[in-house]
C-alpha cells in the first residue's frame, strides 16, 4: 500500500470531498495492520442525501482530498472566476446578509423569531400563513395538527415548516403520505414548483425501476431522503415491511431512523370509534413511530366521536395525549398546544376589507324549458322505460349494469343536449363494439385494471367497472363509461 504523508491524513475539523460528497471529518482513529497504518474516518456530509454520516478507511478511498479549514483558492496557477459565477455569489452574499439570525435574548422589536422559508418560496404568503410556522419554530419536536377550513392554504402552510426546518439543518430525511390521488400534486404543484424543493414519488413502478438500475435488493425507502408516497400503497403488507425494513438503526442510538412525517387528509386514517381501528389507522401508528417530527393536515380533524379525535392525537403526540372517550380540561388545554384550526370567517373578522366572499343560502331558480328540450326528455323518458322493461327479465348484475347506463345517459341529459348527445353517440358506436367483443377482450381488460394502481380502492372501482362493461353490452360500452 503507498503511504501517504503527513499533508495527506485527515484531522478533525477538516472539509473533505469523497464520493462525489462533501463533508466534515468528526473523528479520525489509527491503526496498524498487516498494510501498515490506515485510518478509519467518520465523515459528516453537508448536503441533503442519504447517509447522512459514514465511517470509511481513508486510504482505500479513490479520488479523495482534504480542504484546510483556513485554505485559499491558488491564484497563480487556477483561472479567475467566470463572471456569472462572481455575480451570483455576491447576490447570494447580499441575499444573505438582508435575513440574518437575529439573536433572540435581543429585547424590543427585535427579538422575534427570524425565518427564512417566505423568501425562499415562488408564492405570495398571507399573514395568518405564517401562525403555524412561528408555533413549529417554538417547539423543540415539531408535532401540529393543521386544521385550517379549505381554501385557507394548509399545504402552503406545511411546505413553509418543511422548507424552513431544511434551511435550518434540523431535518434531512422527510416522508409526505396522502392520496393516490395527490402524489403529483404535492411533488410538482406544492413542492417543486412554489419551494424548488425535489421530492421522489414511491410505488410499485418506481420500486421496480429501482432495482433494474441497483439490484433486487434494493430498498426505495433507504435509497431516497425525501418521498412521496399514497397511504393505500404504505399499508399493504410486503411494502410496510420493506419500509420498516430500512428503520432499523443501531441499538441504544438516541436518533430516529425519519425526521418529518407529513400526513394530507389525515382524517382518512383517523382510529375507530368502535371496534378495531382500520388497516390504515394502524398502520399510521408503526410508521409514525419512526419519525422525530410530525404534521398532520385535515380540513375535517373530528368526526363527532372524541374518541377517534383523541386517539388521532395520540399519534401525532403519544406524549401529551391518550385515546380517551372524554376530555378533561388539562388535555382540551393541551389540545391548543398542537392544533391549529381557522376558518374563513375568522379571517375576515380580522381583515378589512374581508379576504373571502360571505358564503350566503341557496336560492331556487325556475328553469323555462324550450319545445325541443321538452321533446328530447319526454323521448328519454320513453327510452328509459323501455330498457328497464328489457332488462328486467334479466339476472341481477344485468340490471344493475343497465340502470347504471341509464342513469349515465340521464345526468349528460341534465347536464346539457351537447353532453347527451356525445354520450349518446358513444352508446351507438359501443353497442356494434359490444356485440363483437369476445371474451379475450374482457379478460384482457380485467388483467389491465388489476395491474397496481397505489390505491388498493382505485383498483376495487376500476374492477367494478370492468365487470359492468361486460354485463352491460347492449346499453354502454367501455368508451362511454371513458367520456363520463
Amino acid at each position: 500500500m503507498t503511504t501517504i504523508s503527513i499533508e495527506q491524513i485527515p484531522r478533525v475539523g477538516m472539509f473533505a470531498t469523497i464520493r462525489n460528497r462533501r463533508g466534515v471529518v468528526s473523528a479520525v482513529e489509527p491503526y496498524d495492520g498487516d498494510t501498515g497504518r490506515l485510518h478509519l474516518v467518520h465523515l459528516e456530509y453537508k448536503d441533503d442525501q442519504y447517509p447522512i454520516d459514514e465511517q470509511l478507511l481513508w486510504e482505500i478511498e479513490p479520488h479523495a482530498s482534504l480542504l484546510e479549514p483556513t485554505d485559499l483558492p491558488l491564484v497563480d496557477s487556477t483561472d479567475p472566476m467566470p463572471t456569472e459565477d462572481f455575480d451570483a455569489l455576491l447576490r447570494a452574499a447580499r441575499w444573505t446578509a438582508t435575513s440574518p439570525y437575529l439573536d433572540p435574548e435581543q429585547s424590543g422589536p427585535l427579538k422575534r423569531q427570524p425565518i427564512s422559508s417566505p423568501f425562499h418560496g415562488a408564492v405570495q404568503i398571507e399573514d395568518y400563513q405564517l401562525v403555524p410556522l412561528l408555533k413549529a419554530l417554538r417547539m423543540p419536536r415539531v408535532n401540529l395538527l393543521i386544521a385550517d377550513d379549505v381554501g385557507l392554504g394548509k399545504t402552503v402552510e406545511a411546505g413553509l415548516i418543511l422548507s424552513e426546518l431544511l434551511i435550518r439543518r434540523r431535518i434531512q430525511r422527510v416522508l409526505i403520505l396522502t392520496p393516490a390521488s395527490l402524489r403529483l400534486q404535492w411533488q410538482r404543484d406544492e413542492l417543486w414548483n412554489r419551494f424548488s424543493l425535489h421530492f421522489d414519488i414511491v410505488d410499485r413502478n418506481e420500486t421496480h425501476e429501482l432495482r433494474k438500475r441497483l439490484g433486487m435488493d434494493a430498498n426505495p425507502w433507504r435509497s431516497f431522503s425525501r418521498i412521496v408516497a399514497s397511504y393505500h400503497y404504505l399499508r399493504q403488507q410486503d411494502v410496510l415491511e420493506q419500509f420498516l425494513s430500512a428503520c432499523r438503526t443501531p441499538e441504544g442510538s438516541p436518533h430516529l431512523p425519519w425526521d418529518l412525517l407529513v400526513v394530507d387528509e389525515c382524517h382518512n386514517l383517523m382510529p375507530s370509534a368502535f371496534g378495531e381501528d382500520s388497516d390504515l389507522c394502524k398502520m399510521l401508528r408503526l410508521v409514525a413511530a419512526q419519525f422525530e417530527h410530525r404534521i398532520f393536515l385535515s380540513a375535517t380533524p373530528h368526526n363527532g366521536h372524541t374518541r377517534c379525535f383523541t386517539g388521532l392525537l395520540e399519534i401525532l403526540d403519544p406524549v401529551r395525549f391518550s385515546q380517551t372517550s372524554e376530555l378533561k380540561p388539562a388535555e382540551k388545554a393541551r389540545i391548543q398546544q398542537v392544533v391549529i384550526r381557522r376558518l374563513k370567517r375568522d379571517i375576515n373578522a380580522r381583515t378589512n376589507p374581508p379576504k373571502f366572499a360571505a358564503r350566503r343560502p341557496p336560492k331556487a331558480l325556475v328553469l323555462q324549458r324550450s319545445p325541443k328540450e321538452a321533446a328530447l326528455s319526454n323521448a328519454f323518458d320513453q327510452f328509459r322505460k323501455a330498457v328497464r322493461e328489457f332488462i328486467a327479465q334479466g339476472d341481477r348484475r344485468r340490471r344493475r349494469a343497465g340502470s347504471f347506463a341509464i342513469e349515465i345517459l340521464g345526468k349528460r341529459l341534465l347536464s346539457c343536449p351537447t353532453a347527451f348527445a356525445e354520450s349518446w353517440r358513444r352508446s351507438k358506436e359501443g353497442l356494434a363494439e359490444a356485440m363483437a367483443a369476445s371474451d379475450d377482450d374482457l379478460v384482457a381488460a380485467e388483467r389491465s385494471v388489476r395491474q397496481d394502481t397505489g390505491d388498493d380502492r382505485e383498483a376495487h372501482n376500476d374492477r367494478k367497472l370492468v365487470v359492468n362493461c361486460s354485463n352491460s353490452a347492449p346499453f354502454l360500452s367501455s368508451s362511454c363509461l371513458t367520456s363520463s
